[in-house]
């Protein structure tokens, strides 16, 4: 008979609501990885390969020379970047909206729940920390010539410290909002973190004391869980907080395909006054400039050309010869008169747009137009890196106006008899 008494309970005990709860979460993860390739082999196809070759690259950080570009880092660079990958942590407590109504009332529950997920997240957060101090292990004992004890020290104390940050956050999440959140951030979560940097400097000579502050660290984590646990009038800061968590990796992925709402303005910070672009009145200079303000204003298209610039500077940096470069600086050229002309077609058959009589012939001299001024101030940019970097210094001065000149007429010209038969 005693047997039969709990058979109606699906969850008999605090442990076993956690358990399904984070079975859920898992599902709820792989479902967001699902979405992104429907197949999983998919995934296969990148891990296997993504696993053998990162692996024979690591490989290579012990056994062969390191790379000439190691040599040139100090060793400060080491606890900023475990800085900042220990404040990626969350604590993610698992609790629901639906707790309201039977859970909260019994809070030997909600304090299970919440411990258990309290040491998910941060046992969690330990393994994530654990893979990216192995990576930088390698230079840390090659080319710093740190030993083990340092290493093992700088670990630990690093984990500790990501548990109290991890805290830290929370509670001031779940407690304030606005301005307030922002003001408490400074002394515990900015000032802890250059704290951790300067000790694990000035210790660097004696790890022994990294490993006592990871011991106090430690402590002083357990006893903001103890608080955790006796915080009352929370539970709905605490649900939002939880989905909010919960939901980074599907946010993350619909990033890439759905654009934020915009923000709607009174007047832009670009072209506040609207005056025309081109002083001329004619049809196609008109349509060419409505394309260029609409591009400018976009805050998605303006970041995009910006980021496609930035990564563009980088591979033109890169000690490379100048044949390549020059091919790569021709081909960085095209792919953004490519894109350029495709938000003209977008912007060409936008509804409000194409309910003006645009005669054929004058839209294609805009399009044309739009396209060569955007591209100028890139054309200018990439002609200065490319030969200021690969030709005498008075060359570079003389040449890289006219280059970019012949680069903002050619380009456009030459892609146009590739792209006019095309429909988008």
């Amino acid at each position: 008979m005693s047997g039969r008494k709990n058979e109606g309970y699906l969850f008999p005990n605090p442990a076993s609501l956690f358990r399904r709860r984070l079975k859920s979460h898992f599902k709820e993860v792989a479902a967001v990885l699902r979405s992104v390739a429907d197949d999983w082999t998919v995934f296969l196809y990148i891990l296997i390969p993504g696993l053998l070759l990162g692996g024979r690259l690591y490989y290579g950080l012990w056994k062969e020379p390191l790379p000439d570009w190691s040599g040139q880092l100090p060793f400060t660079l080491v606890p900023v970047l475990l800085m900042l990958i220990a404040s990626i942590g969350g604590i993610l407590l698992l609790v629901r909206e639906g707790d309201v109504l039977f859970v909260v009332q019994r809070q030997a529950w909600l304090q299970g729940i919440m411990l258990r997920g309290s040491l998910y997240s941060m046992a969690s957060a330990a393994i994530k920390t654990a893979v990216c101090y192995l990576l930088l292990l390698p230079f840390l004992i090659r080319q710093f010539h740190e030993d083990s004890l340092f290493a093992v020290c700088l670990l630990f104390f690093t984990l500790a410290f990501e548990w109290v940050l991890m805290w830290s956050k929370h509670l001031i999440r779940v407690q304030t909002g606005g301005w307030r959140r922002r003001l408490l951030y400074v002394p515990f979560v900015l000032i802890p973190a250059i704290l951790y940097v300067i000790c694990s400097l000035i210790f660097r000579a004696h790890p022994i004391f990294l490993g006592f502050g990871a011991m106090i660290l430690v402590a002083v984590s357990l006893l903001l869980i103890q608080v955790r646990l006796r915080l009352r009038g929370t539970f709905m800061n605490d649900v939002q907080e939880d989905l909010a968590k919960r939901t980074n990796l599907t946010s993350l992925v619909l990033s890439q395909a759905v654009d934020k709402p915009r923000r709607i303005r009174r007047k832009t910070w670009i072209f506040r006054r609207s005056r025309p672009v081109f002083r001329s009145v004619r049809t196609s200079k008109r349509m060419a400039g409505a394309m260029i303000k609409a591009l400018v204003r976009h805050p998605g298209q303006r970041k995009l050309y910006l980021q496609f610039a930035a990564v563009s500077t980088m591979v033109l940096l890169l000690p490379i010869p100048l044949g390549i470069k020059a091919m790569v600086f021709v081909a960085l050229e095209a792919l953004l008169v490519y894109w350029l002309f495709l938000q003209w077609f977008n912007f060409r058959e936008d509804a409000f747009v194409s309910l003006l009589p645009w005669p054929d012939d004058k839209s294609l001299q805009a399009g044309i137009l739009a396209v060569r001024t955007l591209l100028l101030p890139f054309a200018v940019w990439t002609s200065a890196i490319l030969l200021f970097t690969g030709v005498t210094l008075w060359l570079a001065i003389i040449g890289f106006i006219p280059l970019a000149a012949v680069i903002g007429w050619t380009v456009p010209q030459v892609m146009r008899l590739f792209m006019l038969n095309k429909e988008y």
